[in-house]
Order: structure tokens, then sequence, then C-alpha cells
């Protein structure tokens, strides 16, 4: 018999709470997964059925009557769940080793985050202890183990070996690919031309919006594909921060700020306001259209559509797009301005780079630009994208956070794991109006932006059908009489 332990009974705490929240281990987020179901599906498909997740007392019980109940030949692993696999590989390949060990080992002589023992009633006859505190933070040394080397976990409580192990935990998209070493970050693509245009950017915007950027290097044009690199920051995206909850009024506010700041402070160049009209058509209005051709010429799109409409025929997604384009024509005059600025492209929050203690914010992947025509965008592009962030819990969606249900009307209903931001988003919409912008006519914008994403997320069913009912949500609050 064995069994592997995932000792949860551990909360975050100090800096790593501060990018997370104070929560187990295992209940982090990382790409899109929890970190118990990412390590769960690190695991050999004959070992999930004896894993045992270790989180209160309640399944103390369980596993000491099991241990109990056990012949003197059940092995047990019990690995910390705060140990961080960069490489899960590796721990597949050690689980696979493990029914021919014949040797007790752990993966360091003090504090180890992993101890297999070849009798199991070691944790019986230790159980006090056990019971106590975790294996790692006991003060014994384990001379009479064997060291593991194959495997190398990193220590989640630490916050270099945290933000080595998250930094950089963004999905990418199914083009794009992400090699990430210890000093560089590497991306390349078979969309040839973002990857110039994404490298081309820094080098054309002013000066003055350098240093708010990460300088890419060593472009590569490698055929079929293209590259540049990086240097690698160790800070914590503000999407990971943002779903933890780790954000409160005092931590948001400065946030908020220099996010704001950065937008207002961007390099203008005049416009007619009738030129300025034509662009907010062409981005808020004509790229959704097209976006929505795209959604309904794919026999997915049109199974979806068809799936949410007989739920709740308001979803419809050419219905959608009718009332967006009635409100649009309502507020049409709101999106004209006298300037373009520069744009970033795209500044949700997993795409900015920010230390809370530091006060530090970097924003990376740009949508670029190749010439410096390119570079001059709507004001309020940008600003609804840091909105549909903020206002429009599209962290939340995408990391699954989310479930699609039904009301007592059976009608589809989106419900968000998240508490805590109802207090922040009036802050963030307070330092909106004070830059002179009117919430409802972002939120417009906004709401533009979750009906464009549908064909892009077309491999995820459930997270289109939310963001059909975000969207929704949003043209009501738009189309309500209360101001925003």
């Amino acid at each position: 018999m064995f069994l592997l332990i995932l000792d949860d009974r551990e909360f975050t705490r100090g800096e790593v709470s501060s990018l997370v929240g104070r929560r187990r281990f295992g209940d982090i987020i990382f790409k899109r997964r929890t970190l118990v179901e990412y390590f769960r599906a690190a695991l050999p498909e004959w070992a999930r059925p004896h894993l045992v997740h270790l989180r209160n007392d309640e399944d103390m019980a369980v596993l000491r009557q099991t241990l109990e109940s056990s012949g003197e030949s059940t092995a047990v692993c019990i690995i910390a769940a705060r140990a961080g696999f960069a490489l899960p590989e590796r721990l597949t390949q050690l689980v696979e080793r493990i029914p021919y060990a014949e040797e007790d080992f752990t993966d360091r002589l003090y504090k180890p985050l992993l101890v297999f023992l070849r009798n199991a009633h070691f944790l019986v006859d230790q159980w006090t202890a056990f019971e106590a505190s975790p294996l790692h933070l006991w003060d014994r040394a384990w001379q009479g183990s064997q060291r593991v080397q194959s495997v190398e976990p990193l220590d989640l409580d630490r916050i270099r070996d945290f933000l080595s192990f998250t930094s950089g935990s963004t999905a990418t998209r199914h083009f794009n690919e992400v090699q990430i070493d210890s000093y560089y970050y590497t991306k390349s693509s078979s969309d040839k031309r973002k990857m110039l245009a994404e490298y081309s950017f820094y080098g054309l915007v002013p000066e003055s919006m350098r240093p708010w950027l990460i300088q890419p290097f060593d472009y590569q044009d490698e055929g079929d594909r293209a590259s540049y690199k990086m240097l690698r920051y160790y800070l914590a995206d503000a999407a990971l921060q943002w779903v933890h909850g780790a954000f409160d009024a005092e931590t948001f506010e400065p946030f908020v700020e220099r996010l704001l700041f950065f937008l207002a402070e961007r390099p203008r160049q005049k416009c007619s306001r009738d030129r300025s009209l034509e662009i907010a058509q062409d981005l808020f209005v004509n790229k959704l259209e097209a976006r929505i051709r795209q959604f309904l010429t794919s026999e997915e799109g049109l199974r979806i559509n068809q799936l949410a409409t007989s739920a709740t025929p308001a979803l419809d997604i050419n219905r959608q797009l009718a009332r967006y384009l009635r409100l649009y024509q309502r507020y049409r005059k709101g999106f004209a301005t006298d300037s373009l600025v520069v744009g970033h492209g795209d500044p949700c929050f997993s795409n900015l780079l920010y230390d809370q203690q530091r006060y530090l914010l970097k924003l990376i992947d740009p949508k670029g630009a190749v010439s410096e025509a390119e570079l001059w965008t709507h004001p309020l592009y940008d600003l609804c994208k840091v909105s549909h962030s903020v206002m429009g819990d599209y962290d939340f969606i995408n990391n699954g956070l989310y479930d699609v249900g039904f009301s007592d009307a059976n009608d589809l209903v989106l419900r968000l794991r998240h508490s805590g931001h109802s207090s922040l988003k009036p802050l963030f919409l307070q330092k909106v109006r004070k830059m002179g912008f009117e919430p409802r006519i972002m939120r417009l914008g906004e709401a533009s932006l979750f009906l464009s994403m549908l064909p892009l997320h077309i491999d995820y069913p459930n997270k289109v059908i939310a963001f059909m009912l975000k969207a929704h949500q949003i043209l009501d609050e738009v189309e309500g009489e209360h101001s925003l």
C-alpha cells in the first residue's frame, strides 16, 4: 500500500500573503488552476487515487485511522503544499519511481518539503509532533534518509521562491511560446509581425514612457517564427494579486493612482473631434462587428450562442450587438476627444507587474507598433482595458473563478468567487472621474471588449458564456438611469 500526502494545513504569511491574501497554499491560483489541481495533474494516473489532501483536524483523524489499519509494508510520501514544482514533469518521474524505493529519502537535510518513509507507521509513532506541525517545520535533522536530487522544490513561503515560481505565470495563446530562465524571458510566435511590433514598440515610444516598460532586445527572425528577449523581473502581476484579494483600500489606491497617472501622462497628438470619432468607431464598433461575424461563422460559436439563448434569450449575440450599437449611438459624442495618445493596447491586470511595498509598476506585452503612426490611438481604449479588469472582473473569469448557474426564474446567471472588491471599485470610478472621463462611456467601451473576446476564447465554451453574461450585465448598467 502507498499513500501520497499533500500537507496543506499552513496558511500564507508575510510578503507572500501581501500578494495572494491569507489562504492555504493549495488554494493559490496558478495558470488558471489552484496549486492543488496543478499538483494533482502532475501525478501519474495510477497515483491519484492514493492522494490524501490534508487540510484540517478532520482530515488528520481520517489519516490516522488509515495509517493505524495499514500493514507494516505501507509506504508514505509527505509533500508540503508550499512546495513549488517549477518542472512538474520531474515530480511525475519521481512518483513513478516511488514503488521501487527501498530507502527513506528527503529533498534536503533540514526542514524538507518532501519526505518518503518506507514504513508509514513512523507517522503514527510521531503523531503528537506531526499533529502539532508539518514535517518541514520540525527542528530535527533527517540524517538517516537519502537525498533525492531529481526534484528541487521551491519553498513558496519564501518571497523569492514564490516570485520565481509565479512570475510569467500568465497563460499564453496557442501561437505563442514563452521560455523563462533565471535571467531572461524569451517570447516567440509564428505571428512574426506581432513579435516585431512588440519588439519595436519600446524604441518607437517617446522617452517619457520608457521607464514604465520593460526593454526588449535580441530580436530574431527564425524563418517560420520570430522571437525577442526581456530581462526577467521577479514581480507578481496585478491579476494574481487582484483575484487573491491581496488589495485593500490602502494598497489599491496607490496602485490605481500610478496606473492612471501613466495613462494621463502619455504623449498626446492633437486631432479633430471628427477624427477621434472615426478612430473610436473603428475600435469600438467595426472591430466588434468583425469579431461577432467571426464568432457566428464558426460551428462552435453558433452552438454556444444557441445554448446560451435557449436558457436566456436576451443573451443572443445578435440581440446584444444590436443593443450595444443603439447605446453606442446614444452616447457616441462621449467618445469625442481633441487628441490621440500613445497606446499600450492591452493594459489588463495580467500585463501589469506591480510591487505593493515599493510602488513599482511595469507594463508588459503591448499590442506594439512597427511605425510611429501605429503608436497613436484613442485615449479611452486603454482605460476600458483597465476597467474590464477592475469593474468587469475579467481576471476572475479568465482564471476560472466563476460559476455559470441558473436563477430561480431559470435564467443563466454569473457568480464570481471574490470578496472585498465591491469596496475598491467605487475608488477606481472616483479616480476615473477626476481624470475627466465619464464612467458610463468607459463601461460601454468595456462591454465591447467582452463581446469582442468571444471568438478568441472559443476553446473554453463556459468562459464564452461567462463573457456573454458579463457584457449583458454591463449593458444593463449603462442603460440604467442611475449614475455609474
